[in-house]
């Protein structure tokens, strides 16, 4: 394999990795989509919240989506313009654009938060999993 086959394998493994990853979230399985981290991962996805360990991470998602309990809201994750550096320690460093559609019954869906994340991803046992996760909203960017 040249270096462009492997890195154009290596980006479909990534967007295949998302794409599961975050079906789990729009389908509320925190528990699966906290296994797709690594033990000690990191989830910074709201301003000032940072969780730390599979089990911090469906702590704060449980209470994040509390908010929308008597909501009758599906919340869809798009990610696009995926960036994948291969770091010299074997990781893969990812920055890519993130969307967030909500739809309700009976209404047109809504673009939800428009971000830039930026993630390390490792390989544990084979399979890629993320060592941290920071999200970053474009409105906050914005206001500094």
């Amino acid at each position: 394999m040249t270096a462009t086959q492997d890195l154009t394998a290596l980006y479909a493994e990534i967007q295949h990795f998302y794409a599961r990853q975050m079906q789990l979230m729009d389908g509320r399985d925190f528990e699966s989509f906290a296994a797709t981290f690594t033990e000690d991962g990191e989830f910074s996805h709201t301003p000032g919240q940072l969780a730390r360990t599979r089990a911090g991470i469906v702590a704060e998602l449980r209470e994040f989506h509390r908010r929308f309990a008597q909501d009758p809201v599906v919340r869809r994750h798009w990610f696009n313009m995926i960036v994948a550096e291969p770091q010299p320690d074997g990781s893969v460093r990812t920055t890519y654009y993130a969307q967030v559609i909500n739809t309700r019954p009976g209404a047109d869906a809504q673009v939800g938060p428009s971000c830039v994340v930026t993630d390390v991803l490792v390989r544990v046992d084979g399979a890629l999993l993320n060592k941290s996760r920071q999200v970053r909203q474009d409105r906050l960017l914005l206001a500094r």
